[in-house]
């Protein structure tokens, strides 16, 4: 492969996430551990207070695309054997088989219906806003533990494990069941696969995370406080047996809101983890799984209300900044300098800490001025979008391109070293010179500098320090 076909993958690729054999691994280790602790936790057949697999499923499509298909299928094809052999059953080969294939295509297919869409939906900007992707999450996750449990109830009466008549006691536990793994794992899972990552930065910027949080110490307290409340209710029902008093679970809502309102993001989504696993675990160790629909509700709606909690003040922010700050060049529909500045100096920071380079490109057309005097200012208007609009189809999605002052045009591009960002900058280079504006008359001057953002540099500083690589006019 020549040197530019190889900077082209690099510009394209580079922001999604391959699923290489180590994270294939790992991947299939965990899936099998999740399954196998979802099986202890099984309060009536076929159905678990929760099901983490369907959460880790959910995930991996969205951060991974269709290759998890390959991945999942055989695992949870093996699985049926496994837990064949847990319910001492003892079909044919040949049956097994084929009802094992069957288990394994209803429970890829239904994720990956619900995944994959959300997956282009965010890809393709249709989602940008945190609201409207807590909505769509919520949405999706919901339709798509339900065709989960459809399919996969469908399944067991088709191998005759169960008749029609069992229907209504399988499917609704097992749709809460998956639903609960999705709601509460998917998002933890996500934000662990994108760790460390310019992908995660990208997220935190996009959909505007409150990346705020309390002390270690204070975040373990408001954890400790809201376990040990499952425990001793969990408890409460054991002793009176009373399975009504399960409904008060559905006020672990105040506790999990209040973590919402004061912690990042991740933090809200591990202590929504840990509150699931403590209802989970209570309900086990203290046999009463006759509340497990109650709790998986109740789970669910604490989810789905933590979600809108971290929401809700941040559309509420991302509307007061839009009042008061001009985030978008109107000409060119690319990003003014101000936006650049400010997502230059948060890149930074996070590039800092977890250690991944960050360059910055100028771009500017020399002879501008020349155009403006000689085809007006309609033409030299229409050659800036043109120029964006060429740019903005060579950038990644964790790139940030802005327009800068006059006829130039800001580049960041996280995880990237200079010498990388010289072969991406060289190709858009190239393709400008291919723009075709019949008004005209003349070829444009381009010039442009790339530099490397040192660790203890400024945003500005580094703008001055590729400002002065260019010529003077």
């Amino acid at each position: 492969m020549a040197e530019s076909e190889k900077s082209t993958q690099l510009v394209k690729n580079t922001d999604v996430f391959q699923l290489t054999l180590l994270r294939a691994l790992v991947l299939s280790v965990v899936w099998v551990l999740l399954w196998r602790f979802s099986a202890i936790l099984e309060y009536a057949p076929y159905a678990s207070i929760w099901y983490p697999p369907a959460g880790l499923t959910f995930a991996a499509l969205i951060v991974y695309g269709w290759r998890t298909i390959l991945l999942i299928t055989p695992i949870a094809f093996l699985m049926n054997y496994w837990l064949t052999h847990m319910y001492e059953l003892s079909p044919p080969a040949g049956e097994l088989f084929y009802h094992s294939a069957l288990f394994a295509i209803a429970h890829i297919s239904a994720y990956a219906i619900g995944a994959l869409f959300l997956r282009q939906f965010i890809r393709l900007q249709v989602i940008q806003t945190l609201p409207g992707f807590v909505m769509g999450f919520v949405l999706m996750g919901a339709v798509t533990a339900l065709l989960a449990s459809f399919f996969g109830s469908q399944v067991l009466l088709t191998t005759g494990l169960i008749t029609v008549f069992d229907l209504y006691e399988v499917w609704l536990p097992w749709w809460i069941g998956d639903l609960v793994g999705v709601l509460v794992l998917s998002p933890l899972f996500v934000g662990i696969m994108f760790w460390r990552s310019a992908l995660y930065s990208v997220w935190q910027r996009r959909l505007r995370f409150s990346t705020f949080e309390s002390s270690a110490y204070q975040y373990g307290l408001k954890v400790g406080y809201t376990v040990a409340g499952v425990f001793v209710l969990s408890l409460f029902i054991w002793w009176f047996q009373r399975p009504e008093i399960a409904f008060l679970f559905f006020f672990f809502v105040l506790p999990q809101m209040w973590i919402a309102y004061t912690e990042s993001a991740f933090r809200s989504a591990l202590s929504l983890a840990i509150l699931s696993l403590a209802m989970a675990l209570g309900l086990f160790l203290f046999r009463i799984g006759e509340s497990a629909l109650i709790v998986q509700f109740a789970i669910s709606v604490i989810a789905a209300s933590v979600y809108f909690s971290i929401a809700v003040p941040a559309m509420l922010a991302e509307r007061e900044r839009s009042q008061y700050q001009p985030y978008l060049d109107h000409l060119t529909k690319v990003a003014s300098r101000t936006y650049f500045l400010e997502v230059g100096r948060d890149e930074i920071d996070r590039a800092s800490y977890h250690g991944y380079p960050v360059a910055l490109a100028i771009v500017d057309i020399d002879n501008f001025r020349n155009i403006q005097y000689s085809a007006g200012h309609e033409v030299a208007d229409r050659l800036l979008q043109k120029v964006s609009e060429s740019l903005q189809g060579h950038l990644r999605h964790s790139d940030i391109l802005a327009r800068g002052r006059g006829a130039t045009f800001l580049l960041l591009m996280p995880d990237t070293t200079k010498e990388h960002a010289e072969r991406a900058l060289n190709q858009m280079l190239t393709s400008l010179h291919y723009l075709n504006i019949p008004q005209l008359t003349f070829a444009m001057e381009l010039q442009s500098a790339t530099v490397e953002i040192d660790t203890d540099e400024s945003i500005e500083g580094a703008l001055d320090r590729a400002a002065s690589q260019l010529n003077p006019r």
